[in-house]
């Protein structure tokens, strides 16, 4: 309940701040009790009343249009947005002011706070009593506490003080065993999970909004639609919003990363890298895009996790019947030492013989001798320790020895359990940007000096020097780290040409560095050998644009030659050829200078070099393994079936390459028919790909999920297995996902050779370590 605008009041109200501590649910509660007082005990209060269709009609059209705003932002409707008026209408349309940001209205605020509250998503905080009672809270326990008292007062009744508590104290030491080693389990789960430690501090996190004029510090919780956010490198965006004006402001977003008037769109979750800017608060909570998504996502138990709590039942009521008879034991040995205290068994000549016989058989087993009783006491505790934790023991180890092997140091695994579930996938869901990773590549071909290399090829020492520099120059020049194909290039040449790296670096002085144009994608360096003053310009790129910039080419002998039309058109057929057999065509151009400006024009062609993609082989090995791989973008189809076929991927018909608009708008059967049938899905959107993980586990299907982006998240949560690719993704997919890996190779070769592993080793392995732990007491 809120003040509204029209009520007035003659007594003074102290209103709690919103940049105090108070939360949103402390602060409202208060302005309604004092409200509440103010009318119901002053007479000073006086009330104008609006008519409630007038009200209503207001508040009506007011929600659709918050609606409308909330769907622009969501679909990145640039087009309606400028209808709508752009980032002015909407802060019009939600009463605020682009400079000064909300008024300093708490009424209003709060009511803000109460139509749209902040969703809380906190995992619970599990301490030590709280694990502690989860393991002592079973059946199990209980019962061999009452086994070890029984033990304990019978033992002392039968041999005193002094001996008559050792078998008591025996069996309290296994319920320490029940208990210490599933405490300790759980803790070390809980270290091998950091991704939680960090899902409630963004809660916490403070933000700088415009109130009033003025700029004020707050926390995330407090955010409300309408606010005018300040943000700068290094915050999380907290909700869903537009660009107002900023400077170079990008996000940890892949695809869109650049923050602009043409793409104004800001999204929760998303984390700024460079720059800064303001921002216009549109959704917050379950209302943002990821919120919606999150909302539907069903926390499933993973597959194996259920096997094991099922079989774990199983062994805890073979537990219980274990207890039941060590109780039996313990009543039958002291009813029958009564008796014996008299030297006499109980008078049994009225009953027929097999009666007699059977109980002088269970008086022997019980009371003679003691000894043997003891051990029997002993031995089913013994039993009964091995079969309750001997698993869960050895699950664990076998579990840390599959994850130590599998990941070989190249991936973090942030789920016990989702190593070995990997080899248990049967489908992978990635984007082209991701799982597919199309620059583990190796070389293939090299044409140079008007001849394809080999090692017996004769080419004189100068030229094949120049296409060391060629090489490594361009890539040297870039002050970053180098890629999968940037480092598989240098070691190639360092094998294969001679290339000595280490003397390069030392002798090399890098003046200029240049970029070319991201759809020729190449780069060049003019660079100075240390002592000297001539300078040499090198360009590395695709072999089109590269040839397009030479004039004339090496001979085998270093002669240099002219590159005529008919020569032009030979070398463009060589490019063709290797681009024919899916090999990535790279070029590098060289020339030398007395001037300090790097030249794009009359290079001399050093060597076309022909790249396969090594990723390939181990696709189609991970493909005949039975898992499926299926190609989600929100690329056009032709791009994507381009890659698909890049990559390997078999497209046997036209129902395999589907839109995502298509997939979404189909009804649920037509859905689960297609899912199968589906190897591409062009122009997708987060929700698609959620969507189509869905349908998968509905199927049957154990699905990995690979993403990068923060919308990516709800459909990394939802899989079997979620992962991201390393230092490309944004913090908060890699909170979210199960495995963290640093190479798309790997992905797709430990899925394979898992599925052969997981049936050969660990099961052998868990066998034998249960077996050894079970019969142990009895050997």
């Amino acid at each position: 309940m809120c003040f509204d605008q029209n009520r007035t009041a003659s007594i003074p109200i102290e209103q709690p701040s919103r940049h105090g501590i108070l939360a949103p649910a402390e602060i409202c509660p208060k302005l309604m009790n004092v409200e509440l007082a103010i009318i119901s005990t002053s007479p000073e209060v006086s009330l104008d009343v609006q008519s409630d269709g007038a009200d209503e009609s207001n508040k009506c059209n007011k929600e659709l249009q918050n609606a409308e705003i909330a769907r622009i932002v969501k679909a990145k409707d640039l087009n309606s947005l400028r209808e709508f008026g752009g980032v002015q209408g909407f802060a019009e349309a939600l009463d605020t002011d682009l400079e000064n940001g909300l008024a300093n209205d708490e009424d209003e605020i709060c009511c803000r706070r109460l139509t749209c509250p902040q969703s809380e998503t906190k995992p619970p905080q599990e301490g030590f009593f709280h694990i502690l009672w989860n393991v002592c809270n079973k059946h199990l326990i209980f019962l061999l506490l009452l086994c070890a008292v029984l033990s304990i007062v019978f033992g002392i009744l039968e041999e005193g003080l002094h001996t008559g508590w050792y078998e008591g104290a025996f069996i309290i030491c296994a319920i320490i065993v029940l208990v210490s080693v599933p405490m300790i389990r759980e803790y070390w789960y809980s270290w091998y999970q950091p991704r939680r430690k960090k899902l409630s501090k963004n809660r916490e996190t403070a933000v700088h909004v415009f109130s009033g004029g003025s700029q004020h510090q707050i926390s995330i919780s407090n955010v409300v639609s309408g606010d005018i956010m300040w943000l700068k490198k290094g915050d999380q965006i907290p909700a869903d919003g537009l660009f107002i004006s900023g400077e170079s402001l990008k996000s940890d977003d892949e695809l869109e990363s650049t923050i602009d008037d043409q793409n104004p769109f800001m999204f929760y979750g998303a984390k700024v890298i460079n720059g800064e800017g303001k921002m216009l608060v549109v959704s917050i909570g379950k209302d943002t895009v990821w919120g919606e998504m999150m909302s539907n996502v069903i926390n499933a138990s993973n597959p194996l996790q259920v096997q094991l709590d099922q079989l774990n039942s199983c062994i805890q009521i073979i537990g219980v019947l274990i207890t039941i008879i060590i109780l039996v034991v313990l009543f039958l040995r002291f009813e029958f030492s009564k008796g014996s205290a008299a030297s006499v068994i109980p008078d049994l000549k009225a009953k027929p013989a097999a009666i007699k016989e059977f109980i002088d058989a269970i008086y022997k087993i019980v009371k003679k001798p003691k000894r043997k009783t003891d051990l029997l006491t002993s031995s089913l505790t013994m039993i009964l320790v091995g079969i309750a934790e001997g698993l869960p023991l050895m699950v664990t180890l076998a579990l840390y020895y599959w994850n130590k092997k599998a990941l070989l140091g190249k991936a973090t695994t942030q789920d016990f359990f989702a190593c070995i579930t990997m080899g248990s996938v049967t489908t992978i869901c990635t984007d082209k940007t991701c799982g597919l990773n199309l620059n583990q590549r190796e070389v293939d071909t090299l044409y140079v000096s008007g001849q394809f290399f080999n090692d017996e090829s004769a080419i004189a020492p100068k030229v094949i020097e120049a296409l060391c520099k060629g090489i490594a120059t361009p890539i040297l020049g870039l002050k970053r780290p180098l890629s999968s194909m940037e480092d598989s290039l240098l070691s190639w040449a360092s094998l294969k040409l001679g290339l000595q790296l280490d003397i390069l670096k030392q002798e090399c002085i890098i003046v200029e560095v240049k970029e070319l144009n991201f759809d020729e994608e190449g780069c060049g360096v003019l660079m100075r050998k240390d002592g000297e003053s001539v300078n040499s310009s090198y360009w590395k790129g695709s072999a089109s644009t590269i040839l397009a910039m030479c004039s004339s080419y090496y001979s085998s002998e270093g002669a240099m030659n002219v590159i005529d039309e008919q020569k032009r058109v030979f070398f463009e057929q060589v490019i063709a050829d290797m681009q024919g057999k899916h090999l990535k065509t790279i070029a590098f151009g060289y020339k030398k200078t007395d001037i300090a400006t790097l030249e794009e024009t009359d290079l001399i062609l050093l060597g076309l070099l022909g790249l396969k993609n090594s990723f390939r082989k181990s696709m189609e090995d991970c493909i005949g393994a039975g898992v499926n791989i299926k190609l989600v973008s929100g690329c056009d189809a032709s791009e994507l079936e381009s890659i698909a076929l890049e990559c390997g991927l078999n497209i046997p018909n036209s129902d395999s390459v589907v839109l995502g608009e298509n997939f979404r708008n189909s009804t649920p059967e037509v859905r689960m028919e297609m899912v199968d049938q589906i190897c591409v899905m062009a122009s997708s959107l987060p929700s698609d790909k959620l969507l189509l993980v869905k349908c998968l586990k509905e199927k049957g299907q154990i699905v990995a999920m690979v993403g990068a982006r923060t919308d990516e998240t709800p459909a990394i949560k939802e899989a079997n297995v979620g992962i991201t690719m390393g230092s490309g993704s944004t913090e908060m997919a890699r909170e979210s996902s199960n495995i963290i890996i640093w190479n798309g190779f790997q992905l797709v070769q430990r899925t394979r050779t898992g599925k052969k592993e997981r049936v050969q080793g660990y099961p052998s392995k868990l066998l034998i370590g249960f077996t050894v732990l079970t019969l142990d007491p009895l050997v």
